[in-house]
């Protein structure tokens, strides 16, 4: 699956996965979104803390159901922070 994190960005992603930031002991701060890319790599992104939790999680839902329905998506426009 073909992932546009930039212009010009490409990159071949083998999975996805969204999950809460947990800083522990239970405390969730935010919704967390990791590719590994096909040559092995991760890029692990969170969402931009002004974002209420419920809206990052859909959208990071929404974002992985386009890109494997599709089997390509835009991530360049979402609201994130690479970790």
């Amino acid at each position: 699956m073909l992932v546009l994190f930039g212009e010009g960005v490409i990159k071949d992603v083998c999975a996805v996965e969204v999950k809460p930031m947990d800083i522990g002991g239970g405390k969730i701060v935010g919704t967390q979104i990791n590719f590994t890319l096909t040559s092995g790599d991760r890029l692990e992104y969170v969402y931009d803390q002004n974002i209420p939790i419920e809206k990052s999680g859909q959208r990071a839902i929404d974002f992985v159901r386009t890109l494997y329905d599709n089997g390509k998506a835009d991530f360049s426009g979402e609201p994130v922070e690479l970790m």
